[in-house]
């Protein structure tokens, strides 16, 4: 025992660091002995420690409470009990250093119990029993927090020690009540640095290797920490009311709570020097290191199968407190902050990426089992109702497996993440386009005077302008992270497949695109959102020009909104095919400057030459209705979209899209389309020009100073805000007028009998007369405004293309519907056109005489119809058409008894399937000609003519 006695006790003094006592190591005769001294001798030491710093207090009773605060704080900045746990964890260290000394079965045994007696002491320490601190009452972290700070000055261990010495600690305390006392002390102090952290701080990333550090740590199959993590209250507090609740005080929310955004970080804030251009350098590798490392806990976290249910209902839990998130007017003080719902976006797209689609099951989001609330969310095309019934069927299927909850969740995260921030971006930009044009209104003749009132709330936009400005360049750092914008549009092709497959299992559609789909309850069940999405995403994309789909499999993607668009019945909704058909708008060559993959994936398909454009010329028929608030305006944006779409389909090198459209045209069916053609240019031209006048007769008022001077402040500012708002509907109005005046431009040069059927040949004619006078008439000189091309005003181009269609269709009984317009034609009208076009020199020599020789046509037909009405004006009451009064020439009875004039008829029904009479629903096959009734107008006008 004496050379081994000699070892322990050099061993001993080694690791305590403590002098050689010769009497006292005299009297140890075992390794037992030994150890038990050493015990000792550690313990006096510890309570040396404490007793230190109680004497620092206690020679200070006398001072102030200010003096003894002051006192306390730095008391607290030692802390009594993390002195003694580094001086243990010194110890334990020194341990390794001195195993040299010995070897053999029985030192490695001395070696073993000396370092369970340290990591008893180690324990006792750090849960009080050997001494409490002596700033007891005011707030403690735990004592082994600084094992997990890098450049912390007490940070006794590099981190491979510091993770051995963390699992023999574990591993010493598991088994005693001591593990969850000390670790949950250890996780709250993390929990409380996260919630302190700032992505500007230098060592952000510290708090969160640690906790990856303790999830990671496992003992034969189990992981304690992450047991002891989901047991803790914190973990999803039950008194929990909202989703900014559930950020702040679930034991996550703080390591996703890291945010970058202006508005959310007050250090971003009030850091006035801080440039945006060294925050684009410096917050996204902070972004992606504290994501990653995020992920990795999450994973420890989800690697336990008994931990798997808490973790997916606490991701679920977040949506569920965050529903109210997607909506246009969020309460954002009751929802998480952007900046969390990113970072849980990221860990979540990040655990659905090898996802296999095939395994997700596609009765999730309808199941019982569904741990998501769905109960308020809109379906693609039932009901509450109808989406509860068809849930009540699948009450007998198996639990949802993980890569079904974890991909359709984040799904959701999307919808609660992504689309909010980017909504919010558009926001920031608008107004900080609002503020900017106020100031230059503001500013337009010179700064308000100093010191004046005007001065000061001018100053103050400006600093607000400034503050708007950062804080938009700071959101696109974090909305659009490269790294997220990846994964998302990688997790989005899955979806799009998987959408695919919900509305065309068997892939007839996909494979052949030869016949059209049946609706299925599945698809009719879905949350709309989910199209939604896709459809808000690729838009706002396209609008701030990312290139999100640049590595992406395009084919599902395409193949989805080309179905989609196809099979409009799919959806109760008008809406989302609409925006749908935008995202094919956004990636067109008239929008890009130049073709995209998708928009050329999309027009390429066989299915998509046989279907898309009839698809688009119906949806511009029937998007009368949007269901918002705004459908009136919104059916002109839809109808310009699918005008761009279907002019760069018909100017094509590949003609198989013209001639459908052409096959279209022909089709009686598209009536009703070039009708909705015609009405759009009508009402868009017509409020174009009114607007034009009134912006002529303010701008005439404002060039007289004399006259403006003299106006109250008041009436100037009145007239100020009705020329902007003037401003604003003529360019609107006559960016969508110019595509569809263009529309009938090409289309009438390649295809006429469609234009000339006896529904639309009279509307036809007004439209253009009616125009021409506009354009040409004797008030043209109404419409001479500053800087036409501001609003998009190009009357040589419009006089170009009216007189062009005129000639495109010039025919028989084209003339007659001219000349027949008694609201528009005159003789003298022609004569000004062709005045105008060659005193501006808008048609060659060539085209003027052409269409010279057209009106002097109309003019032989209307001198023809002149006299003609003069013969008839005696005509019998039953041979006028009670609607317009003018000479039947197709009778025919209606279902309430009333005779019409057919073609007045079907005009009527080409804008509203009613009676004009009754009000009752008609169609054209309810007419019934009068046969008799036309034989006796026959023969009058026979007879009016032979004489």
């Amino acid at each position: 025992m004496d050379g081994s006695k000699q070892k322990m006790e050099t061993f001993i003094t080694n690791v305590l660091e403590i002098p050689y006592d010769h009497d006292k190591v005299q009297t140890l005769l075992t390794a037992r002995d030994v150890l038990q001294y050493a015990e000792e001798e550690l313990m006096c030491i510890i309570m040396q420690i404490y007793a230190e710093e109680r004497n620092v207090l206690q020679r200070d009773t006398s001072s102030s409470i200010a003096q003894n605060m002051e006192l306390r704080r730095k008391i607290v900045t030692k802390n009594t009990s993390r002195i003694a746990v580094v001086y243990l964890v010194d110890v334990w260290e020194r341990i390794s250093g001195n195993l040299y000394l010995g070897s053999g079965e029985q030192w490695n045994q001395f070696c073993d119990d000396f370092t369970s007696m340290v990591m008893r002491n180690l324990g006792l320490v750090m849960t009080g029993m050997l001494g409490s601190d002596v700033t007891t009452g005011l707030i403690q972290s735990s004592p082994l927090s600084c094992l997990f700070i890098r450049n912390h000055q007490n940070f006794p261990l590099p981190i491979p020690e510091r993770d051995r010495f963390t699992l023999q600690l574990i591993r010493a305390t598991q088994d005693s009540g001591t593990f969850h006392q000390i670790f949950s002390a250890l996780l709250f102090d993390h929990m409380g640095r996260a919630k302190n952290n700032n992505i500007l701080d230098t060592n952000v990333s510290d708090v969160y290797y640690a906790l990856e550090c303790l999830t990671a740590i496992k003992i034969s199959a189990s992981r304690p920490v992450v047991s002891l993590i989901s047991s803790l209250d914190v973990w999803s507090p039950d008194l929990i009311k909202n989703g900014r609740e559930l950020e702040n005080y679930s034991f996550l929310g703080p390591f996703l709570g890291l945010s970058g955004y202006f508005e959310e970080n007050m250090k971003i804030q009030n850091n006035k020097e801080l440039e945006v251009e060294q925050l684009k350098h410096d917050l996204p590798p902070v972004i992606r290191e504290t994501r990653d490392i995020m992920l990795k806990i999450v994973y420890n976290l989800l690697l336990p199968k008994d931990n798997r249910s808490n973790v997916l209902s606490y991701f679920a839990r977040v949506l569920n407190k965050n529903a109210k998130k997607s909506g246009i007017q969020a309460r954002e003080e009751v929802l998480s902050r952007d900046g969390f719902m990113l970072n849980f976006l990221s860990v979540i797209l990040d655990l659905s990426a090898k996802v296999a689609v095939e395994k997700v099951d596609k009765n999730y989001f309808q199941s019982p089992n569904c741990r998501l609330d769905f109960s308020e969310v809109t379906r693609v095309n039932a009901t509450s109702e109808e989406a509860e019934e068809f849930s009540k069927t699948l009450s007998g299927v198996k639990q949802p497996n993980f890569s079904t909850e974890c991909f359709l969740m984040a799904i959701y995260s999307v919808h609660l993440s992504l689309l909010p921030a980017l909504r919010k971006q558009v926001t920031r930009v608008q107004r900080i386009k609002d503020l900017t044009n106020m100031i230059k209104d503001t500013t337009r003749n010179g700064r308000p005077p100093p010191n004046s009132r005007a001065e000061l709330q001018l100053k103050i936009g400006e600093a607000k302008l400034e503050s708007w400005k950062k804080a938009e360049k700071i959101a696109q750092i974090t909305t659009f992270e490269t790294e997220l914008l990846q994964k998302f549009a990688e997790f989005y092709g899955k979806v799009c497949l998987w959408l695919l497959s919900v509305i065309d299992p068997e892939r007839k559609w996909v494979n052949s695109g030869v016949e059209k789909l049946p609706n299925n309850q599945l698809l009719d069940t879905l949350p709309e959102f989910i199209l939604d999405d896709i459809a808000d995403v690729l838009i706002q994309s396209s609008r701030f020009r990312i290139n999100l789909l640049g590595n992406v499999n395009l084919a599902p993607v395409c193949q989805l909104i080309q179905v989609c668009v196809c099979h409009p019945h799919f959806f109760r909704n008008p809406y989302l095919v609409s925006k749908l058909i935008e995202v094919i708008y956004m990636h067109s060559p008239d929008v890009q400057g130049t073709s995209t993959p998708l928009f050329e994936k999309i027009i390429t398909p066989a299915s998509s030459e046989q279907f898309l454009l009839p698809a688009l010329l119906d949806f511009y028929t029937d998007v009368e209705s949007t269901g918002t608030s705004s459908e009136f305006y919104d059916k002109f944006s839809i109808r310009y979209h699918i005008s761009i779409i279907t002019k760069t389909l018909w100017f094509a090198s590949n003609t198989t899209h013209r001639l459908t459209l052409m096959q279209c045209l022909e089709n009686t069916k598209y009536t009703r389309f070039i009708n909705m053609l015609l009405n759009d240019t009508t009402f868009l031209l017509d409020e174009s020009i009114d607007s034009l006048r009134s912006i002529r007769d303010t701008q005439k008022l404002m060039s007289d100073s004399s006259k403006w001077d003299a106006l109250p402040e008041e009436t100037k500012t009145q007239k100020l805000n009705q020329l902007k708002q003037d401003e604003r509907q003529c360019k609107s109005y006559l960016t969508l007028a110019n595509e569809t005046v263009q529309m009938f431009h090409y289309l009438t040069q390649s295809i006429q009998g469609p234009f000339l059927r006896a529904a639309l040949i009279d509307r036809v004619a007004a439209m253009l007369n009616y125009n021409l006078q506009q354009l040409c008439g004797p008030k043209c000189a109404d419409l001479k405004v500053q800087d036409p091309k501001k609003y998009g005003f190009q009357p040589k181009e419009l006089v170009q293309q009216i007189t062009d269609i005129y000639i495109n269709l010039d025919s028989p009984i084209f003339l007659d519907a001219v000349a027949g317009d008694e609201r528009s034609y005159k003789p003298e009208l022609f004569a000004l056109a062709i005045t105008r076009l060659t005193n501006a020199a808008i048609k060659s020599s060539y085209e003027i005489a052409a269409f010279s020789e057209f009106a002097r046509k109309v003019k032989e037909k209307y001198d023809e119809k002149q006299a003609m009405d003069q013969d008839f004006e005696d005509a019998p009451d039953e041979f006028r058409d009670p609607l317009m009064s003018t000479m039947m020439r197709q009778p025919v009875r209606l279902p309430s008894g009333v005779i019409m004039d057919k073609p007045i008829i079907e005009r009527h029904l080409l804008n509203s399937s009613t009676d004009p009479f009754n009000r009752q629903h008609l169609t054209v096959d309810m007419l019934i000609p009068e046969t008799e009734l036309k034989e006796k107008i026959d023969a009058w006008i026979k007879e009016k003519l032979g004489k």
